[in-house]
């Protein structure tokens, strides 16, 4: 019986290590966070901030249509720069639709090393067709999830 309550400490030890060991990759990880300068290049009101690691980052915002008109069809376009001026990656976001006096909410992650600033433009769909953007573009990069986290601390344990 004392070694089944032997093992079963060692187990308990395990899981809050690797809990506490995950907790603290979070932490680490979401505050070394930066918000980066942003330039709107387009008439269309958008309220948009742009956060950055030196390995990653995510740009989130509104777009806010103060016409009559519906807008539909278009694109942002987010391109991220270095400090140095070097074009490091394109996201595009499509908008489906928003109607007059309406507002929509937008959030791309991307995997771009070291941005300094976005430069954020509206572009219609006929632009982006024409110059051929792959679907990885307009999609958000996937998140490091729990399974790489686990996989990194296991690799560490045995090194």
């Amino acid at each position: 019986m004392a070694r089944v309550k032997t093992f079963f400490i060692y187990f308990l030890v395990i899981v809050g290590f690797l809990l506490f060991s995950h907790l603290m990759i979070y932490i680490a990880i979401n505050t070394t966070y930066q918000y980066k300068s942003v330039e709107i290049k387009t008439t269309i009101p958008m309220q948009v901030e742009v956060q950055a690691t030196s390995v990653n980052g995510f740009a989130k915002g509104k777009v806010i249509n103060e016409t009559e008109n519906e807008i539909e069809n278009k694109y942002i376009k987010i391109e991220c720069y270095s400090k140095h001026d070097i074009l490091m990656g394109t996201k595009y976001i499509q908008i489906d639709k928003i109607g007059a006096k309406e507002e929509k909410e937008f959030e791309v992650r991307f995997n771009f090393n070291r941005v300094d600033r976005a430069v954020i433009d509206i572009v219609d769909e006929n632009v982006v067709e024409e110059q051929h953007i792959s679907e990885e573009q307009k999609v958000s990069d996937p998140e490091r999830g729990l399974a790489a986290m686990l996989t990194a601390v296991i690799l560490l344990w045995f090194i």
